[in-house]
């Protein structure tokens, strides 16, 4: 049986995204590293890999909301 794993971020205010932008890194319960999502006014990317340098996705907040509206 898979384990079940919680996580959650939950924000009350309005955050101004800047060119800093919020990062959320995300690990295994052990510590591990999986990776990192990255928001800013620019967009969205995506980050996985050992050190996080091997990219799963970077695009513009148009481009994310395209691609999400076709998979549906």
């Amino acid at each position: 049986m898979p384990a079940k794993s919680r996580g959650y971020l939950q924000l009350h205010d309005t955050v101004e995204l800047t060119l800093r932008g919020i990062t959320v890194w995300a690990y295994t319960k052990r510590g591990k590293y999986l990776g990192r999502v990255e928001l800013n006014r620019a967009g969205l990317s995506v980050a996985t890999g050992r050190t996080g340098n091997k990219r799963l996705g970077n695009m513009s907040w148009e481009q994310l909301f395209e691609r999400l509206d076709k998979e549906r």
